[in-house]
C-alpha cells in the first residue's frame, strides 16, 4: 500500500516539475513581444494578489485581418504577430500553426467569442463583421502582496505593457510587467 502512495506522489511531483519546466523553457527561448494592454473591468482590474489584463490583440476584426475567417467558440487559433514601432500587433489569424516570415511570431489561442457583427457602442452602429474574441492564457498575471495597486491605477504619465515570450509551438509567457517601457516586474523562477 505504502509504495502505491510513493508512486502517485512521484508521479504527481513529476506533472509538476514538468509543467514547471514548460513554462521556463518558454521564457528561456521564447522571442520576446511587447503587447499593449488594456483594462478589463476599469471599477476592478484586481482581485486578491492577480492582475486581470486585456490586450489590445486580443479582439480582433477578422476583415480587417488575412487568414482565416470563420470561428467557433472554442476553436484553436494562431494569431500571427509582427512588430508595429513600440508595439506588436496582429497581422493574421489562422485555424492552423501558419508559415511565419522573420520577425513574426505565431501564439496559439482559444476562440472565446465569436460573432458575425461588431457593434460599437461609440459610434451606435455596427462596424464590422465576423469579430472573435480570444485567450492566449496569459490575461492572469500574480503580482507580489501589495505591490498591485501601483498597476492597477497607474499614474497618468504611466502606461502599462507587458514583455511575454512566445515559443516555436506558439505558447506564450509573461516575462515582464512594463511600466514606461521599463521592467517594474520581472517573472523568475522563484
Amino acid at each position: 500500500m505504502s509504495s502505491r502512495i510513493a508512486i502517485v506522489a512521484l508521479v504527481h511531483t513529476l506533472v509538476l516539475c514538468g509543467m514547471i519546466g514548460m513554462r521556463q523553457w518558454t521564457l528561456a527561448t521564447g522571442v520576446a513581444v511587447v503587447l499593449e494592454t488594456q483594462p478589463v473591468d476599469p471599477r476592478s482590474l484586481f482581485s486578491g494578489d492577480y492582475v486581470r489584463l486585456g490586450y489590445k490583440v486580443s479582439s480582433l476584426n477578422l476583415d480587417e485581418l488575412e487568414g482565416d475567417k470563420q470561428f467557433r467558440h472554442n476553436d484553436t487559433a494562431y494569431v500571427v504577430l509582427a512588430p508595429d514601432g513600440e508595439y506588436w500587433k496582429a497581422v493574421s489569424v489562422h485555424r492552423s500553426r501558419p508559415a511565419l516570415t522573420l520577425p513574426q511570431v505565431a501564439v496559439k489561442a482559444r476562440v472565446e467569442y465569436a460573432a458575425d457583427t461588431m457593434w460599437d457602442a461609440a459610434l451606435n452602429r455596427s462596424v464590422g463583421m465576423r469579430h472573435i474574441r480570444v485567450r492566449y492564457g496569459i490575461e492572469d498575471y500574480f503580482v507580489r502582496e501589495g505591490t498591485g495597486r501601483e498597476l492597477e491605477r497607474p499614474k497618468a504619465d504611466e502606461k502599462i505593457s507587458m514583455r511575454i515570450a512566445v515559443d516555436r509551438f506558439g505558447n506564450a509567457g509573461i516575462k515582464a510587467v512594463l511600466v514606461n517601457g521599463e521592467p517594474r516586474h520581472v517573472e523568475t523562477l522563484f
